[in-house]
């Protein structure tokens, strides 16, 4: 049997905030005698955003207050969600995803793909250990450098998934994967530098020599690239690439 949650005043009060405005919101007048709504303000530049609220009750007043590009909000665990909060985040395409006792965040429903291809020798071992790492994650069938390219593009066109090469070309990968709209793929000889260059980009996919990585450091990596949440995409990246001013050629 549950422990019942209990509340403390600052939560007592939020609540009560909520039901009293909820009831003077009933109060209001129709919207034929309400003043014509301001004009909307430009949508921000899409990207996909996280945030984090650790308040024991979440309100309207938390949400509206959030930037517009905020499109996920990770909450305690045993948070209460006020019913207005749960409509707004609903109307505003807004995910609210509870933590996990300890502190931990949950995982969020995006999938992870793991691929080879043109290895030095035989990843089976590896792509099984980044599988048991990444619960859920989908495995490719080895294939062909851009086949499998190609079939880690349509995942994350469609289904906005992330995912993991390896590959003992991994230059060639890179440059191959990002010709593809929906990818964004990056590649390190090290821990470190492929999380930094991972997030420096807002990346979907890595691509990794497997012999460069010794056992464990890769699937932690794996691991934590899929749980961590999209940040926003560098404006430099964002920007549609000008187009050639000469005249000397058609395009």
């Amino acid at each position: 049997m549950s422990t019942p949650m209990t509340l403390d005043a600052a939560a007592v009060q939020a609540l009560v905030a909520e039901v009293v405005r909820r009831i003077l919101a009933a109060q209001a007048p129709t919207a034929a005698t309400k003043p014509a709504a301001p004009s909307p303000q430009p949508a921000a530049a899409a990207s996909e955003t996280a945030m984090s609220i650790p308040d024991r009750v979440i309100t309207l007043a938390h949400l509206e207050r959030l930037p517009a590009a905020v499109r996920e909000v990770v909450v305690d665990a045993k948070a209460v969600i006020t019913p207005s909060a749960r409509e707004h985040a609903k109307d505003a395409g807004i995910s609210l995803v509870r933590g996990q006792p300890g502190g931990t965040t949950a995982v969020a429903a995006r999938p992870f793909v793991i691929a080879q291809a043109a290895c030095r020798g035989d990843a089976s071992a590896r792509t099984a250990a980044i599988a048991r790492a990444v619960p859920s994650a989908q495995q490719l069938p080895a294939s062909g450098l851009a086949d499998v390219v190609a079939a880690i593009a349509a995942h994350a066109s469609k289904d906005a998934a992330r995912g993991v090469l390896l590959t003992g070309r991994p230059a060639v990968a890179v440059v191959l994967a990002n010709r593809s709209a929906s990818l964004r793929a990056v590649t390190a000889r090290d821990a470190a530098s492929l999380a930094a260059a991972a997030a420096d980009t807002a990346a979907n996919l890595l691509v990794v020599d497997p012999g460069q990585f010794t056992g464990g450091s890769l699937e932690r990596i794996c691991a934590d690239f899929h749980r961590a949440a999209s940040g926003p995409l560098p404006a430099e990246l964002a920007a549609t690439p000008p187009g050639c001013g000469c005249k000397t050629h058609a395009h």
